[in-house]
C-alpha cells in the first residue's frame, strides 16, 4: 500500500485517520486478540490508523500504552510538526506497519518504536506479523517490569 506525500500530509493536518483505544483489564497476561481483530478490519482500508491498547490506565495514568499505527516514518501520527519536515509532498510512501511501546520505565524518551512490516507484507502474512508484535510486546513488558523491579529494591538515599 502506498500513499502520495501531499495525501498523507492532508490526512495528518485534518487529522483524518482512524483511532481507537482498547484498554484492557489489569491481568498478568496482556491478550492481544482483540487488537488483532480490530487491527484485521483497519489494516485493509486505504485510511492511516492507530489503534491503543492500555495497561494500568494508559501512559496519563502511569500504565503503558501498546500501539499499532500505520504510517510513512517511525514516528507517531501525534508527532505532526516532525512528520511534515520529514514528508515530501511530492513522493510516494510506502505505508508501514509499526508498533509502539509508551512507559515511563521503557526508555529516558518514555517511547520505544519498531517496524513490524509494511501493510502489505502484513495483509500478506498477519500470522507472521502478528507473532512478530507479540513477541516484541511481550519483551518490551518484560523489560518494564525488570526496571520497575530494580527501581523497587534499589536503596533509598
Amino acid at each position: 500500500m502506498q500513499i502520495s506525500g501531499a495525501d498523507f500530509l492532508q490526512v495528518l493536518t485534518d487529522e483524518a485517520y482512524d483511532q481507537e483505544v482498547l484498554p484492557v483489564a489489569d491481568q498478568a497476561a496482556v491478550d492481544l486478540d482483540q487488537l488483532f481483530d480490530r487491527l484485521g478490519q483497519q489494516v485493509e482500508n486505504p485510511k492511516l490508523m492507530q489503534l491503543t491498547v492500555t495497561l494500568n490506565g494508559g501512559v496519563a495514568e502511569g500504565g503503558t500504552n501498546l500501539t499499532l499505527e500505520t504510517n510513512v516514518i517511525n514516528l507517531p501520527l501525534r508527532y505532526q510538526n516532525q512528520l511534515k519536515k520529514l514528508v515530501y509532498a511530492d513522493q510516494d510512501y510506502e505505508v508501514n506497519l509499526y508498533m509502539y511501546v509508551e512507559n515511563a520505565d521503557v526508555s529516558k524518551s518514555h517511547l520505544k518504536i519498531t517496524k513490524v512490516s509494511s501493510v502489505t507484507a502484513y495483509v500478506d502474512d498477519p500470522d507472521s506479523g502478528q507473532q512478530k508484535i507479540s513477541a516484541w510486546f511481550d519483551q518490551e513488558l518484560a523489560h518494564i517490569v525488570e526496571v520497575q523491579k530494580e527501581s523497587d529494591e534499589a536503596p533509598e538515599d
